[in-house]
């Protein structure tokens, strides 16, 4: 292990089940490291879940198996990734070999219910974010499963997050609770032996507080003001406690959602655009810092654009998102104090004195920028055009400077030194990353008037074609409005979906490396936007000249044999110093693979400090410098006082609750002895049974024959919390691959269950009206279950449309109106959450038969199917026709005139019924 600390801490887990809470950034990751190198190359069977998302489990996935691979492990022996391509047959297989594996919740609780995974052959299971489990998560469920059946295997929990265990009474105990462990390990930055050694060896630290320009600050305190404006109505027009300016920057989501979430059905309209309002403004708050002023400008025109396509709306369907401030004065102000940044307006007859490179006339770029008013006349045009010109300004990020002065100082010390060292440069995202890579490319300017030119040609074509849809009443408005946001979508850089699908590929290539057996102790590159910047003698402003490269994805995966090159290898092709520019994110390995001598943190964040610190405590004599560069009195120096501060309270309140902690003994549920022989003195004596023919000797109730309810879900299903709330009710879960249907609850009941985001989206699309439709053939009561989350309110139509006193045709209601009278024998149930499902399945199933899986309906194909499905359709209206005949009739009968030539006779020999052939034969004859 790196560090004594992380010795200790594996020997501790390593000894003993628990639950290791850490601080951001302080080597979480050696820790679950060790524990997949210790199994890695043995024959263990180990399960690997992340309880956050899909994507944290991929990138956890390609990090460790890179570390793996440094250390020696072969291909072979490598995790393997599992997924839902992966066939039951194959994966039972490689459950048999042993090893480690990663892989989703849902797809191990269904291998384990299916009887794919040998429990009792499971050694144990490492939990990534085990703050985010809790007892309708199909975490939990699979840890539930595993201790019912394994009594010895290990389970290993790991978290950074302390704030999220102290956010509620009870969370503690409860997350214990919920991963059957009962020890916990918290290890906060300010632990003694933490601090003794990240202390011994502190990296040489330059701290640099920059302050904002005179027109950001103004832009600053004019979104200020616009928040605390919208904080007072909010608190005026519903009940939300008084906030502090910390609390409403850093801790508003969950202020607002403790202090309105029992009421949040009741709020108005209004209020819950307020609520919007102030979100998006804090988001702007961020933004002013890290956007350049070019993309920030264009960033309020869309806020101001898509708030001017809904303003005439109904609240009820779209006003709600109709941003209420963009009509006060601070708005103005906010708008005119950002165009400032761009141009100032300057007198005609200096503008031809004042030559620039950067000066350009600009008269009409903000013809529709004031956020309350509408176009200039062409008079008050033409008379600015006689006596003032716009002259572009382009204001640069102060960062920007700063930045370029450090690589100055950097570039004259490695100069200077025989062995002259890397740069990293560290910034909060991939959008950043291409911001200073284009900045060191092409210098401030050049930067800012390439965003200039690339973003507002477009917008002018755009709002000239605007005005003549308005001149000409074109009815293709939505059309233009929808071209209009494709256009907004050119500047969102699209890097998260390329990064997605290279993870997808990277483990893809790593499991073909291990069926193929490759022998290799290569390493791959698993880190994304990174990019190189080589320094050449003359440059930009003076900046040594940058040549820009970017790692392709065929280097970062290898699809041969012989695995791929290192990092270092990669920035071998370059003569040293390079300047890298990293995200914070995916930034566990790029210290390590470059071995910088100068790390500048562009954007405080508390994990990347940490790991700098951790770094250098394991490299005691490599020489490291550290820039901190932050803007002064700003939203980033906040938030950044604001996580620790954070973080040092929550440690403070797990180490108080931790010692005053309750366990159950039984929690864990690993096998223990116990002495029962005094267990019968806890008996209710009024309850005993005892039998004078055994000398009064108590007599144990015979076990219980009655089986668990059973319920068969469809595997899709297993994304929902449902199945997990059904199995901690004693239901038996079942899961099937079910053609028609959702729950199979009853052998003549099937549920099709919607949340209201996918009654909605069913609806609109069709698919609904399908689905009844084949469970209304298949099944004698068809129920369409509509789920609501327990965490919203609890209507479907908003209020304000039922005090309107009209509901549209349109409205989800009708919409059910018009499905209930299509299929009369469908009925709705309405469920308040999962809890509230499993009630109404118990009554449901109350002295009903069980469902058997075996003989479970299935809906034929167009191409195999024997009967007409309209003729059925006719003949089940029929009186004296029920699910026990009309197959009767059915295979006797050809068509329906056939049936109503019969005579009486001939229906009783069909239909084994004189009273039903009575009632079909006077149907057909009167």
């Amino acid at each position: 292990m790196p560090l004594d600390y992380h010795k200790q801490i594996f020997g501790n887990c390593h000894e003993n089940d628990g639950l290791v809470v850490m601080a951001y950034g302080l080597g979480i990751h050696h820790i679950i490291l060790a524990f997949l190198k210790y199994y890695a190359d043995s024959s263990d069977l180990v399960l690997y879940i992340d309880c956050q998302s899909s994507e944290s489990l991929q990138n956890s996935y390609l990090y460790y198996t890179e570390r793996l691979l440094n250390f020696g492990i072969k291909y072979s022996n490598l995790p393997t990734f599992i997924n839902q391509d992966q066939s039951g047959t194959s994966k039972l297989n490689m459950y048999l070999r042993g090893g480690v594996f990663f892989g989703p919740s849902s797809i191990f609780v269904l291998d384990i219910l299916l009887k794919r995974i040998p429990i009792s052959m499971v050694s144990g299971i490492i939990v990534n974010n085990a703050h985010r489990i809790s007892d309708t998560s199909l975490d939990y469920l699979l840890l539930k499963l595993f201790r019912q059946h394994n009594k010895n295997g290990f389970i290993k929990a790991f978290t950074t997050e302390p704030s999220f265990l102290v956010d509620e009474i009870g969370k503690l105990q409860r997350t214990m609770k919920y991963l059957h462990l009962t020890k916990v390990y918290l290890w906060p930055r300010f632990h003694q032996q933490v601090s003794t050694e990240l202390d011994q060896h502190p990296p040489d630290l330059v701290e640099l507080s920059i302050p904002l320009t005179d027109q950001m600050k103004l832009i600053d305190k004019d979104i200020d003001t616009t928040t605390k404006m919208c904080l007072y109505h909010l608190r005026s027009s519903s009940k939300v406690k008084e906030l502090d300016d910390e609390q409403l920057f850093s801790g508003f989501d969950s202020v607002i959602q403790q202090s309105l979430k029992p009421v949040w059905s009741q709020l108005s309209i209004y209020s819950k655009q307020l609520i919007s309002n102030i979100k998006l403004l804090k988001s702007l708050s961020m933004n002013l810092l890290s956007y350049d002023c070019v993309t920030f400008y264009h960033l309020l025109l869309m806020i101001k654009k898509s708030s001017d396509a809904v303003s005439d709306l109904p609240l009820s369907v779209g006003g709600a998102d109709y941003q209420t401030w963009l009509e006060t004065p601070e708005a103005e102000n906010l708008f005119q104090h950002t165009r400032d940044r761009l141009f100032k307006t300057i007198k005609k007859k200096t503008s031809s004195s004042s030559t620039s490179s950067t000066s350009i006339d600009v008269n009409d770029i903000d013809a529709d920028a004031s956020p309350n008013k509408k176009l200039k006349t062409e008079s008050n045009n033409n008379n600015n055009n006689n006596e003032q010109q716009k002259v572009m300004i382009l204001e640069q990020n102060p960062k920007w400077n700063l930045l370029y002065q450090i690589l100055q100082e950097i570039e004259d010390e490695n100069n200077k030194s025989d062995t002259p060292g890397n740069i990293l440069v560290f910034v909060k995202d991939e959008r950043t990353v291409l911001q200073i890579q284009s900045f060191l490319n092409l210098g401030g300017d050049g930067y800012l008037l390439q965003r200039y030119n690339k973003f507002y040609q477009n917008h002018q074509m755009q709002h000239q074609r605007d005005i003549d849809n308005k001149l000409l009443n074109n009815s293709n408005n939505d059309s233009n409005s929808n071209s209009n946001g494709n256009s907004n979508n050119q500047f969102r850089f699209s890097n998260k979906r390329n990064f997605k699908n290279n993870r997808k590929q990277q483990i893809s290539e790593t499991n073909k490396k291990k069926k193929n057996n490759v022998n290799s102790n290569g390493t791959d590159l698993f880190n994304m936007g990174v990019s190189v910047v080589n320094n050449s003698p003359m440059g930009l402003h003076n900046i040594p000249a940058p040549r820009v490269i970017d790692i392709p994805m065929d280097v970062m995966v290898d699809g041969g044999g012989d695995g791929v090159g290192d990092l270092v290898d990669f920035y071998d092709i370059l003569s040293p110093p390079y300047v890298i520019v990293h995200p914070i994110e995916n930034s566990l390995n790029i210290l390590d693979d470059t071995r910088p001598k100068f790390v500048i943190i562009y954007d405080p964040d508390i994990s990347i400090t940490r790991q700098i610190e951790v770094y250098k405590a394991e490299n005691p004599g490599v020489p490291l410098r550290v820039y901190f560069i932050t803007y002064d009195s700003s939203a980033e120096e906040k938030r950044y006082l604001w996580l620790l501060h954070r973080e040092k309270t929550s440690f403070e309140k797990l180490i108080r609750e931790k010692a005053n902690l309750v366990i159950d003994t039984n929690q864990e549920g690993k096998q223990q002895e116990f002495d029962n022989s005094k267990l019968e003195l806890l008996e209710d004596p009024a309850l005993v049974v005892r039998n004078s023919r055994f000398g009064g000797k108590k007599l144990l109730p015979p076990p219980t024959t009655m089986g668990k309810k059973q319920v068969i879900i469809d595997s899709h299903e297993f994304k929902s919390s449902l199945p997990v709330v059904l199995h901690n009710n004693d239901f038996e879960i079942i899961p099937l691959r079910l053609e028609i249907g959702d729950y199979v609850i009853t052998p003549t009941m099937a549920v099709e269950r919607k949340s209201l985001s996918d009654l909605i989206g069913s609806f609109s699309s069709g698919r609904l009206y399908h689905q009844i439709e084949a469970m209304n053939r298949v099944y004698r009561n068809p129920i369409l279950l509509i789920e609501f989350d327990q965490s919203q309110p609890f209507y479907l139509t908003p209020i304000e449309e039922l005090r309107s006193g009209y509901i549209s045709m349109h409205a989800l209601s009708s919409k059910l109106v018009m499905l209930v009278k299509s299929f009369p024998r469908l009925r709705i149930l309405w469920s308040r959450s999962s809890y509230s499902t499993t009630r109404l399945y118990s009554r449901l199933k109350t002295n009903q038969p069980e469902p058997d899986p075996t003989t479970i309906k299935e809906e034929a194909s167009t191409e195999d199917t024997e009967f007409n499905y309209s003729a059925q359709d006719v003949l089940r209206s029929m009186p004296g026709i029920n699910d026990g005949n009309i197959h009767l009739i059915m295979n006797r009968v050809q068509d329906l005139y056939h049936l109503s030539q019969m005579s009486l006779i001939e229906l009783i020999d069909i239909l084994k019924s004189e009273k039903d052939a009575n009632l079909l034969y006077d149907f057909l004859t009167t």
